[in-house]
């Protein structure tokens, strides 16, 4: 057997090679099996996250996509009182070009330049450039030349959508409405104001709960998902607003003034129907305007108000029984204050007239008079309790509260007393008088300004109601008063204000303006009228303000023809007839 396992030596080979061969056979079998399992259990985590798991994925990444790509709230809208659109945010494209892939430069910008209103070459040159990057052709194109774009579908123009405020009107009551930056951010004017309410980061919870009390009615309009800001309907009436900006305009030009303002107010409810100014601007391209334009001078900007103001020192001597209509005093043109010696704006006196003579004179010795019976706490007491020294409280940012000196500041002396009579001495906003004025037509009582009469927010609706102030002056004394504006108007300063057939109470003013170093600059002046008509059923109360004309400085001839026309164009917008018992004829 040795013997034979000498002589054949491949057996014992044959025999090893063979274990060899059934070993390796096993592993590559093994390694198969563990490929298999892991495949298998892979297939299964597959078909797990796939399948089972599809919704739950689905709907996570829509959320990530939806945090990725979310709409911004769009900013609420604002509508005067006849629903028109005032401000509302509006999507425009921003046109860009991606060079290296437009095939032929030289067609496209042949077929781009009459949509975008550029030159073709100019165009042609940028898509030749070759650039892999977006170069801006053009932003904020509108939908109509957005479906244009889109409808020529050329290769590497890409249309980028970008929410921006719009305002139909563009200058019209742009003051009152202030402009919102691209960061969706509000400044001056409503915009200002209500910035946080108008773009959504005020709760409407917690809007709701302030708004709550018995000024406003309050009711739902069920859930609401939307996260947008808040509508805004205004008192601001399209067909007065649009007679007013009309009518400054041409005054403003016609007298080559530096500027003024218009104010129409229903004195029953404090609702403001017009408010206009010169100068203007665009709130769509804020940016190109001097920022001076920017704030509301009906309510941001002070002035001496003149004559206009003795309405106010009438109302208080009436309503203090210092003083009736027909009480009398010898007018000198002069009245003596220590060392000082204030003057009628005539240079002359009016000798014996009554209270009634001293408004239709416009006497500034004559309000002298008057504030001297009343004594200065009286004085004071009621021009503090109409309004003046602090802000109405519209909606408008920035409101200013005018200028007072009281007898307990150092800037005061006795002087002030007399001039402040007749308007000169302190500083008030076109709104504070108005608002005064208009009390005097609602019988007395005082009404506070609004602008914006309905909130709808967060599935709430917020109906303000008219807010009345307080009583200022009696209800006879407010009547008494009328009476002698309307009698003093007729061959008065303020005649050329008035309408045939028509009672109209009105007050001319005409106030000297103050320079830098506190004194009066020569030949500047702001000529104004105050009005509230008809007389003893007020629809309506108006200032007009024309700053410094050039033609003349007299608010009986700069404003009182502009009050006249406004008058009426408001008694045919709301069909007031004349009145068989009206004074003027």
């Amino acid at each position: 057997a040795r013997e034979s396992a000498r002589h054949h030596p491949s057996v014992s080979a044959k025999g090893a090679l063979a274990t060899h061969t059934l070993a390796a056979t096993w592993r590559q079998l093994l390694l198969l099996a563990v490929i298999i399992l892991c495949a298998g259990m892979l297939m299964s985590r597959l078909v797990f996250w796939q399948v089972m798991q599809h919704g739950h994925l689905a709907a996570q990444a829509a959320e990530e996509h939806a945090a990725l790509y979310a709409q911004p709230a769009m900013r609420g809208r604002i509508f005067d009182a006849h629903m028109n659109p005032l401000a509302t945010d509006v999507t425009m494209n921003l046109v860009y070009a991606v060079p290296r892939d437009i095939r032929n430069p030289t067609v496209a910008a042949a077929q781009l330049a009459p949509v975008l209103g550029q030159p073709s070459g100019r165009l042609a040159a940028i898509m030749a450039s070759g650039s892999r990057h977006q170069i801006l052709l053009a932003p904020r194109v509108d939908m109509e030349a957005s479906q244009r774009l889109q409808q020529l579908a050329i290769h590497g123009i890409v249309l980028v959508p970008e929410i921006r405020r719009d305002y139909p009107e563009a200058q019209v009551a742009s003051q009152v409405m202030g402009f919102v930056t691209n960061d969706n951010h509000g400044f001056y004017g409503i915009e200002g104001y209500y910035d946080g309410l108008l773009s959504g980061r005020i709760s409407p919870s917690a809007f709701v709960k302030q708004m709550r009390g018995p000024h406003a009615r309050i009711r739902s309009q069920g859930a609401s998902p939307s996260h947008d800001g808040a509508d805004l309907y205004l008192s601001l009436d399209g067909v007065v607003q649009g007679i007013a900006e009309d009518l400054l305009r041409k005054a403003v030009k016609q007298h080559a003034a530096d500027g003024g303002t218009i104010i129409v107010m229903d004195p029953r409810t404090g609702h403001i129907l017009g408010m206009a100014n010169r100068p203007t601007f665009d709130p769509n391209h804020y940016s190109a305007s001097d920022h001076s334009t920017y704030a509301n001078p009906a309510s941001n900007d002070i002035y001496e108000p003149g004559s206009t103001y003795k309405v106010i020192t009438m109302a208080a001597g009436l309503d203090t029984h210092v003083v009736t209509p027909d009480t009398g005093f010898e007018d000198t043109g002069v009245f003596v204050v220590g060392t000082d010696v204030l003057h009628n704006w005539s240079g002359g006196g009016f000798g014996w007239e009554t209270m009634t003579e001293v408004l239709q004179h416009s006497a500034n010795v004559g309000a002298a008079w008057v504030a001297q019976r009343l004594g200065q706490d009286a004085f004071y007491r009621y021009v503090q309790r109409f309004g003046f020294g602090r802000p109405t409280g519209i909606e408008q940012q920035g409101e200013q509260g005018g200028l007072l000196p009281l007898p307990r500041d150092k800037s005061w002396s006795l002087v002030n007393l007399y001039t402040n009579a007749y308007g000169q001495g302190l500083a008030v906003t076109p709104l504070q008088l108005i608002q005064a004025v208009g009390a005097v037509a609602n019988r007395g009582v005082l009404m506070q300004p609004q602008l914006v009469q309905r909130i709808v927010y967060g599935g709430n609706v917020i109906d303000r109601k008219p807010v009345p102030e307080r009583r200022v002056m009696s209800r006879r004394a407010a009547w008494t008063l009328t009476h002698m504006l309307v009698q003093s108007a007729i061959g008065g300063e303020a005649q050329l204000g008035l309408v045939s057939g028509y009672n109209i109470a009105a007050k001319t003013g005409t106030a000297n303006v103050a320079g830098p170093n506190g004194r009066y600059i020569r030949g500047d002046t702001i000529a104004s009228i105050i009005g509230y008509a008809p007389a003893y059923h007020p629809r309506f109360v108006a200032l007009v303000i024309i700053r410094h004309p050039r033609d003349t400085p007299w608010g009986s001839e700069a404003a009182a023809p502009v009050l006249h026309q406004l008058f009426q164009e408001l008694f045919m917008y709301y069909h007031i007839p004349p009145s068989a018992n009206a004074t003027y004829r």
